[in-house]
């Protein structure tokens, strides 16, 4: 009798438990799970769709003990990032297709080829190029010209897939293999990238890891610009960004799996098609130097960063009279003394002591950086290679944003503008318009936003060219604005420079303020891209042709928070959009040929939202 009562309360503790314990199942509020590792770039996937607006995704080890098939049946759509798949794992992936789920991989296990409809061939492309159908529905609205991808992407023959982009050797190749595939598989339908897209996109936003703390275009000073040495980039392609063409094809490939329309965060503030940011060297001037640049920035009501190199020369009362109106003072560490070889060591140290001197004399916390120089370190404190080392060295110091990639190429060994032509085709040489994080060279995210310098003065004062320094700023303009090729224009003008730069610069913020783009700090920029990667989509359901979801926004920000509902799904057509139960209008825009009402809320406050189809 003792013994059942025990046995009793044993199974009654136990039943409690597995009420008030939330399952994984339980805890799934998102459609979208990505399975992947710190690893390959795998968990870089989450970065990848932060800075696409896709904030309604949760990620998983494939060992992480939550691999099960009840597990997964409760996601509309799996990202698989590249790894090796134990059987029981196949089994699990290939049951969840086939009962009618959906997934998209890169660079698949070739174990599970038959459910993308490929058959393996032998053999591989490295460092080649995509070139994208603009006929398919994941295409549309995307370039048509071959654009570069690194890393290593697999041959296959079609067993049953069509094809959504194709894969060459080289830019010209007439031979042409699978690239990206859609196929169906029993009820569902799978999609594979043949090549480690997350991989690609950090290799071409960062440069060549092999490449880091080698000297490589004969320009003195070891730089970031040494990665993208030795033909690494296509600087024909700078124009279309070409890491922004292939992640937009995957949002793309997202949305045509997706069985409900999924929402977006837009990359810039209310309906603003592009941002400017507006940075300056202070090197070896003084505050009376820096006045008659400021005093034109701020009449043009424009803000500015100043990066400064000697807090000597600069009083706090001058200090906070500019932070008083809206400019940003940071640091501008000087490690020239080893700029050939620079070490962790001695940055670490340059770093720290001079975010020590800023705090202390202005009581400022630098959150943002530019080196002299650009010097970048390659290595690790252990000796390690690491192209991204001066990032993790920011990481260690709470710096959150890097702005040491730059367009500087003048007298290279490279050859004339290795980096990419002047003036009006003045393109992204890194492949990309929008500020991601870094990842370090195992993949795994490091948080700090590369936020890259494209229209430098030194480059146009030392090429001899007043107006195609405004030009190249114009020509990023108008792509961004009227051709969707979307940007976040920095630019660089030093003080010491203004001689030169003046004029362009006035015409670059006059440009600006005619096309409605305000120009920003480069804080400022970090406050919003921080506020929009931590809100999320969450608890969305799709019934009677009506979307319900929240918007959860936890971090406050003067700027709008954007986010965009498709206005077609399947066979229906938005009718209507409520925020709060308030009934919005519906402003269509069309983005890389998928039209969105674009809605603009508050942020720091959590939004209940319904969006009807009819």
């Amino acid at each position: 009798m003792r013994r059942n009562k025990i046995e009793y309360i044993f199974y009654l503790v136990a039943f409690m438990v597995l009420i008030v314990t939330p399952s994984a199942a339980n805890n799934v509020k998102t459609p979208i799970l990505i399975i992947a590792s710190d690893s390959d770039f795998g968990t870089y996937t989450g970065e990848i769709l932060k800075t696409e607006g896709l904030n309604e995704y949760q990620i998983e080890s494939l060992n992480g003990g939550n691999i099960t098939a009840s597990y997964l049946e409760q996601f509309e759509l799996i990202i698989l990032a590249e790894c090796i798949l134990d059987s029981n794992s196949k089994n699990i992936l290939q049951k969840y297709v086939r009962k009618g789920g959906n997934l998209i991989a890169f660079r698949p296990d070739k174990a599970i080829s038959e459910v993308f409809g490929i058959t393996p061939l032998e053999g591989s492309i490295s460092d080649g190029y995509i070139g994208i159908d603009t006929k398919t529905d994941e295409g549309r609205g995307l370039t048509s010209e071959t654009m570069q991808f690194h890393g290593a992407a697999d041959k296959y023959s079609l067993s049953g897939a069509r094809i959504i982009a194709s894969l060459f050797s080289n830019a010209t190749a007439e031979e042409k293999f699978p690239g990206v595939v859609r196929n169906t598989y029993g009820k569902g339908h799978a999609i594979a990238f043949l090549y480690n897209l997350p991989k690609s996109i950090v290799y071409t936003r960062q440069g060549n890891p092999l490449f880091a703390g080698i000297e490589k275009d004969g320009i003195l000073g070891l730089r970031a610009m040494d990665l993208f040495a030795d033909g690494w980039v296509d600087n024909s392609k700078n124009t279309i960004n070409q890491a922004d063409q292939q992640m937009a094809l995957l949002t793309h490939s997202i949305l045509s799996l997706s069985t409900k329309p999924l929402p977006r965060f837009w990359y810039f503030p209310e309906d603003l098609n592009c941002l400017v940011v507006l940075d300056n060297d202070g090197e070896d001037s003084s505050e009376a130097d820096f006045d008659p640049q400021f005093r034109d920035v701020d009449a043009m009501d424009a803000k500015m960063t100043l990066y400064i190199k000697d807090v000597e020369k600069v009083s706090t009362g001058w200090v906070e009279k500019w932070v008083g109106k809206g400019f940003e003072i940071a640091a501008h560490p000087d490690d020239t003394q080893e700029a050939e070889h620079p070490t962790w060591k001695r940055m670490d140290s340059v770093l720290g002591d001079i975010k020590n001197q800023i705090d202390q004399k202005y009581g400022l916390t630098i959150r943002t950086n530019v080196n002299h120089w650009f010097v970048w370190p390659g290595n690790d404190a252990d000796g390690t290679k690491n192209f991204a080392a001066q990032a993790e060295l920011e990481a260690k110091h709470g710096i959150e944003m890097d702005g040491n990639y730059a367009h500087y190429d003048i007298n290279s060994n490279q050859g004339v503008h290795y980096l990419g032509p002047l003036g009006i085709n003045h393109g992204n040489y890194n492949g990309s318009g929008l500020v991601m994080k870094f990842a370090h060279p195992e993949g795994k995210t490091i948080n700090v936003y590369q936020r890259f310098n494209a229209v430098y003065d030194q480059q146009y004062m030392e090429s001899e060219a007043a107006d195609e320094f405004f030009y190249s700023f114009k020509g990023l303009m108008d792509r961004s604005l009227n051709k969707g090729i979307y940007s976040i224009i920095s630019i660089k003008a030093h003080n010491n420079e203004y001689h030169f730069s003046k004029e362009p610069l006035m015409k670059m913020l006059s440009y600006a303020k005619q096309n409605g783009v305000p120009v920003w700090t480069a804080e400022h920029l970090l406050d919003f891209l921080k506020m929009k990667d931590e809100a999320t989509f969450t608890e969305m359901n799709w019934a009677d042709k009506t979307l319900t979801f929240k918007l959860v926004s936890p971090l406050q920000n003067a700027s709008g928070l954007t986010f965009l509902i498709p206005a077609k799904h399947v066979n229906t057509a938005l009718n209507s959009i409520k925020v709060n139960e308030q009934d919005k209008p519906i402003s269509l825009q069309k983005i890389k040929g998928y039209e969105y009402s674009l809605i603009t809320v508050e942020p720091g406050a959590t939004y209940e939202i319904s969006a009807s189809y009819k």
